[in-house]
């Protein structure tokens, strides 16, 4: 499969692999399943053109709604459960296979899903960084996760659709103009009120429930327990949103892709003329790397 989105300004394309296997971990409990993945990114623009998309400039994401084709198990799988599935995925290990830049400038490329372990002399941090003009095949793995982290296996097992990012919205319904909020008996938040009804003074499960599954809880209350649950439980937790997958490219060293002050350097020209600025602005630059994701997601019931 093979799509080529494009964004601010930078073409994108995408080829994906897959080999999914049933994984054991803690005690020979299946947590769910393997799946890896080899996405094609490639990322061309003019310095100039990518300064113009300010943010934005150097991002390579898929398309709309070719999130689930790329990561997910398969077309048997309900559209709603591969999103839930992909909300909560683990990732194993992200490797550069092969990349290749034609920029004449250094790089730090930002992957929104896996730790900047990489850093430069003035503290930016980057999941990794490309010299200028440079390319390389010899693979480089760039992230490798604690599978095994007690706090992430428990949450991954009990709420694989609950993360940091919809603690307030899945399994919550909103009333409007109410100070309080209808939540699903299976939210995170019901088991953190269960677990400490000594300090809250209430016992939850003696408090009624809407159609046997809803709990009426205070905003205040909710707002309490989701903070708690990020500080204290999801911090520990390295699952991440593959429906928000993405890749950004940025200068090192500058501020802005438009920036011509090292541009001595950067054409190892003794001196630079206005045309050879303008050249070194205007020039279609690419970057190009095949990026093996290796990762879990909960397999449905």
């Amino acid at each position: 499969m093979s799509t080529h989105p494009k964004n601010n300004g930078v073409e994108g394309g995408l080829a994906t692999d897959q080999q999914q296997q049933a994984v054991s971990i803690g005690g020979g409990v299946a947590q769910g399943t393997i799946l890896t993945r080899t996405l094609h990114v490639n990322v061309t623009g003019t310095l100039a053109n990518l300064a113009m998309a300010g943010s934005t400039g150097g991002t390579w994401k898929l398309v709309d709604g070719k999130q689930i084709g790329v990561f997910g198990m398969g077309s048997e799988v309900d559209a709603q459960v591969a999103t839930n599935q992909l909300r909560t995925a683990l990732i194993h290990e992200m490797k550069i296979v092969q990349d290749r830049s034609t920029f004449p400038v250094p790089l730090g490329v930002s992957i929104n899903c896996v730790p900047a372990n990489e850093m430069t002399d003035v503290g930016d941090r980057y999941a990794y960084t490309v010299l200028p003009q440079m390319s390389s095949s010899s693979g480089q793995v760039v992230y490798q996760s604690d599978v095994r982290s007690e706090e992430g296996l428990q949450w991954r097992k009990d709420y694989p659709k609950w993360t940091a990012a919809n603690l307030e919205t899945e399994g919550v319904l909103n009333v409007a103009n109410n100070p309080w909020v209808f939540v699903h008996e299976t939210h995170p938040v019901i088991a953190l009120l269960r677990h400490n009804a000594g300090l809250i003074g209430c016992n939850i499960d003696e408090q009624p429930k809407i159609d046997q599954e809803w709990y009426k809880v205070t905003r205040q209350v909710l707002s309490a327990c989701c903070q708690t649950l990020r500080a204290k439980v999801l911090s520990k937790v390295t699952s991440h949103d593959l429906n928000l997958f993405q890749v950004q490219l940025k200068r090192l060293n500058t501020e802005n892709w438009d920036d011509v002050g090292d541009l001595d350097a950067a054409t190892s020209s003794a001196s630079v003329s206005p045309d050879e600025a303008v050249r070194f602005l205007t020039t279609p630059y690419t970057y190009m790397a095949r990026l093996q994701v290796k990762y879990e997601i909960q397999t449905p019931s």
